[in-house]
């Protein structure tokens, strides 16, 4: 059986990670790759053992013998490319955020599905291997009823990767990332770890500031789960005199998860600012760490690729879908809203004609539900000690 034959478009610094779970894979390899510095994509083509290289992405999509496409690319461009590839019937993977808003996202799920083929929006978060690990004992119940997540997220200097300044220039301007470098673009992770674990998110309240007036931090996001009495919190944080030992990007991440029995915690992902195990539990008055896993951050590549392919065989539904890469993308534009408004937002908003009134009218609906309530009285309390 032949290889499912594979172009990369866009050959940026991201793309060395994308191409690690074709390496030796028994059913895909890259089989082209497209680049508008043709220098470039022939560099990696030469690395990647890719045949044939495009200066025009076009001319790959035109190739038939080209079974699907990874699109990784600006998200300004992420529209156009991934319609054009639909049409060309090409399997398709995209990068994060799938693009800048959501009627765009309507237009690509829309031709994704017209195209019959597999459609993909990456989240390497979510393969990476603590992360997975936390999320099953999670689902195991090892810490109860979860009750709320808290997300530290911060970046420094001096990361493994030397990446160009111009390579980074697109990322601060909003007509073509959408929104901020941080909160919006590698929010996207931290919204989509958020859904992950606990489920899709109701409403948020948010604060962004900026030393700089280039990076959009620091900044606190808090949001609400539906459906329950479950809430979140994330800090962002640019400490740009602190040296971050990553061997990729100047950043690290962390994840808690706090239930009815105890607490699940992440200890690192992008960096390596803490030692030790990866992942550690607590419940019964005692810790349990483990660290067996894969923490290099570049697994979660390979296993978001693992999943493209065996979606692409017909053994996996892809992850992120696109309906499910829009309803992150729905919580990072209302994260952005609630900031630049300076009030809670619930991510329905954005798809209701109401508008900013929605929030208002479910937040005045949620104050006469707690007027409601019945008060917990002393002796509540006494004939039932779980109350307190």
């Amino acid at each position: 059986m032949q290889k499912i034959q594979v172009g990369f478009i866009g050959c940026g610094r991201i793309s060395d990670l994308h191409a690690l779970g074709y390496r030796n894979h028994p059913d895909a390899e890259i089989a082209a790759v497209s680049d508008k510095d043709v220098r470039i994509a022939e560099k990696k083509g030469n690395e990647w053992g890719a045949r044939k290289i495009y200066a025009d992405y076009r001319e790959m999509l035109d190739d038939a013998d080209i079974d699907a496409v990874e699109i990784l690319t600006p998200q300004k461009l992420h529209e156009q490319m991934v319609i054009e590839a639909a049409a060309a019937g090409k399997h398709i993977l995209v990068q994060k955020p799938m693009t800048i808003d959501l009627a765009s996202a309507d237009r690509m799920i829309q031709a994704a599905k017209a195209g019959g083929k597999v459609y993909k929006v990456i989240e390497n978060y979510m393969y990476y291997p603590p992360i997975r690990f936390a999320k099953q004992l999670l689902e195991a119940g090892e810490i109860g009823t979860p009750i709320n997540m808290r997300i530290k997220f911060i970046s420094g200097t001096s990361g493994g990767w030397d990446v160009p300044k111009e390579a980074w220039a697109w990322r601060m301007e909003e007509n073509v990332a959408g929104r901020g470098m941080q909160t919006f673009d590698h929010g996207h992770h931290m919204w989509a770890i958020a859904w992950f674990f606990m489920g899709e998110i109701e409403r948020v309240c948010a604060w962004i500031d900026s030393y700089n007036n280039i990076v959009d931090c620091p900044s606190t996001i808090m949001w609400k789960y539906k459906g329950g009495i479950q809430y979140g919190i994330c800090d962002y944080t640019h400490a740009y005199e602190m040296h971050v030992p990553s061997d990729y990007y100047a950043n690290d991440e962390w994840f808690e998860m706090n239930g009815s029995k105890g607490m699940i915690l992440v200890h690192r992902c992008t960096g390596k600012i803490t030692p030790g195990p990866s992942v550690s539990v607590f419940k019964g008055e005692k810790w349990q760490h483990y660290d067996h896993l894969d923490s290099d951050w570049a697994a979660g590549f390979v296993g978001a690729t693992q999943n493209f392919i065996a979606a692409m065989k017909g053994e996996e539904a892809p992850q992120l879908s696109g309906e499910q890469a829009r309803k992150i993308l729905a919580v990072a534009l209302a994260i952005q809203k609630s900031s630049q408004e300076r009030r809670e937002v619930y991510v329905d908003e954005l798809d209701s004609p109401e508008g900013a009134e929605y929030s208002r009218r479910k937040i005045a609906e949620e104050i006469v539900r707690r007027g409601q309530r019945t008060m917990v009285t002393l002796d509540d309390l006494k004939n039932n000690p779980r109350l307190l």
